[in-house]
């Protein structure tokens, strides 16, 4: 029965993890904290969908409930849960990794502008993500080059839409039409953050 402590030592660790996490995803007010956090939770949900597959992995074995072909069904059917906690905890971690990865460069050098939101959809297969579209007017490149002699043309922007990967807790803030700002390199314009928090 020592398998059975263990899988429960197992659930019961990562449940305080993911717990606490979650409350440091909370309570945080920093852009990059904010999605390192978010980005942890997933990936210690991940990692317990693993170690639970692992966990029973013993005792199915030294049931024998692998040699009949009834008690392969029923341990397929059981590993499916945990496939799909570790399918989706994976999946957002790596998608919020890279977004953060994005973020970090535009947050560090980038330009403030103000946007607006276009659009806001839940990402397919991915649970708890949402994808923001905002627009913002940029300026022209080459605008700067004018003559002094020449009056600066105030409309020669172009307006670009950027996607933003962000959890939903912020669902509320990105109401199609609300006002937000965002943090773009002009030289590449697909480094960019759009602001979770007001500024």
């Amino acid at each position: 029965m020592s398998w059975a402590f263990t899988i429960l030592g197992v659930v019961v660790v990562g449940v305080l993890a993911l717990l606490a996490t979650m409350r440091g995803i909370h309570r945080a007010q920093d852009e990059l904290a904010h999605y390192r956090l978010s980005v942890r939770f997933w990936a210690l949900l991940a990692a317990l969908g693993i170690a639970l597959m692992f966990g029973f992995a013993y005792p199915i074995e030294a049931s024998g409930l692998l040699h009949t072909d009834a008690g392969l069904v029923s341990v397929l059917l059981m590993s499916v849960l945990p496939a799909v906690v570790t399918f989706a905890g994976l999946r957002n971690a790596i998608t919020l990794a890279l977004a953060h990865r994005r973020r970090r460069r535009a947050l560090a050098s980038g330009t403030p502008i103000a946007a607006r939101v276009v659009d806001r959809t839940r990402r397919a297969l991915a649970h708890d993500l949402m994808a923001v579209t905002v627009e913002a007017d940029l300026p022209e490149a080459g605008h700067g080059s004018d003559l002094a002699y020449r009056s600066s043309d105030a409309e020669r922007v172009r307006t670009r839409r950027f996607v933003e990967t962000c959890p939903t807790d912020h669902w509320a803030r990105f109401e199609p039409g609300a006002r937000v700002m965002l943090r773009y390199d002009p030289a590449d314009p697909g480094t960019y953050a759009v602001l979770l928090f007001p500024v």
